[in-house]
């Protein structure tokens, strides 16, 4: 990340801040843990480490936070400004290593005699496939998320805008809104002509799968950045808390299910602490490791954690699908030794693939 003013903790030139990139790989750990849980079935163990994939939710608050930080000045002063050079070195950070790993994905299911139908190669292809319910774990299943991502890359200069003018509150608002019609008009419209398509099928689809549903935790980020720029961050005092409530919303969470199993007691719950309560929690734990020094600090900003935070994007594509699956099928039923090959694995790939196809692909030399 390239940074620039004095404010020790943000700006617009200060120092590269290696805690956030080993906190991506704490991020990317969450959510292996997620879908290979070692813990026994129904201990409070297992159903804790079952709630990582709030992972996400990190990747996303983080990725609004380093994008606004990249462009949102550049943008919003008048600068010369590229459309083709912002797309281009957006996708040429997430597209080459997920193609190459979709091709092998879809190779290797073809090769069992599970091929894929033209329309799903295409969603997988397009990125395109987050917008549909029935599709949304096709391909490498955790890649909806990416849709995600790339809905926030074509946006993101408009909302730079829109947080400057409404506020974080408002432009929430307004995301959540757009998601709602869109639920309304081509939800309802799915289910009457293509009704296995699931296209913004359903409420709980669109609040926790879509752009729409997930932009308060991509407007904390933009806010956060925001007000880094502007010198503010140091007069918010509960940064400390930041930890304390990220535990807090994930162990109500786990321990929801003791106290009720009613679908919309559950649904509910999870929107407020997990859609809206963890992205302040996690953008207050940005705070404390952006503007003091800690213990948590040092230790994301140790050589192993900032190896394992470059190759968090390909440990991600990797951690749950076809190459952990033949790992598994190899003998490796060692959770932790899985782990293990995972990490070296995705090390390779970031290396000697996505970095050096990222060097030629984009259009400037931007460190991020």
């Amino acid at each position: 990340m390239n940074q620039s003013t004095t404010d020790p903790a943000i700006g617009r030139a200060s120092p590269y801040i290696p805690a956030l990139t080993g906190l991506r790989a704490i991020a990317a750990f969450m959510v292996f843990f997620h879908h290979h849980n070692p813990a026994p079935i129904h201990t409070a163990t297992h159903q804790l480490l079952d709630q990582g994939y709030t992972g996400v939710g990190i990747f996303f608050v983080l990725s609004g936070f380093l994008i606004y930080h990249q462009y949102a000045n550049r943008y919003l002063s008048g600068q010369v400004w590229s459309w083709r050079r912002y797309i281009q070195n957006r996708f040429a950070r997430i597209l080459p290593l997920y193609a190459l790993l979709l091709l092998f994905t879809l190779a290797v299911k073809a090769a069992s005699g599970q091929p894929a139908s033209w329309p799903i190669i295409f969603l997988n292809v397009s990125l395109l496939k987050g917008f549909f319910d029935t599709y949304k774990f096709s391909g490498i299943a955790q890649s909806w998320s990416l849709t995600v991502e790339c809905c926030f890359y074509f946006t993101a200069p408009f909302l730079f805008v829109a947080l400057k003018r409404l506020g974080p509150l408002w432009l929430t608002v307004g995301l959540v809104g757009i998601g709602s019609i869109l639920w309304q008009t081509l939800g309802q419209c799915s289910f009457r002509y293509a009704p296995t398509s699931g296209l913004f099928g359903n409420p709980q689809f669109v609040t926790f799968y879509t752009f729409f549903g997930r932009g308060f935790e991509f407007v904390t980020g933009m806010w956060l950045a925001q007000i880094g720029h502007e010198n503010r961050l140091h007069y918010i005092k509960y940064g400390r808390l930041g930890w304390l409530a990220m535990a807090g919303c994930i162990l109500w969470q786990a321990s929801l299910p003791i106290f009720t199993a009613q679908p919309d007691r559950l649904f509910w719950s999870e929107l407020i602490v997990y859609n809206y309560l963890l992205p302040i929690s996690i953008g207050l734990f940005f705070i404390d490791i952006l503007t003091r020094p800690s213990g948590t600090k040092r230790f994301l900003s140790t050589t192993f954690m900032q190896t394992a935070g470059k190759s968090s994007y390909a440990f991600f594509l990797i951690h749950n699908g076809v190459v952990a699956n033949g790992l598994l099928k190899a003998g490796i039923t060692n959770i932790w030794l899985l782990f293990l090959l995972l990490i070296a694995m995705s090390y390779g790939l970031y290396n000697y693939l996505e970095r050096p196809v990222y060097n030629w692909l984009k259009s400037e030399r931007v460190n991020e």
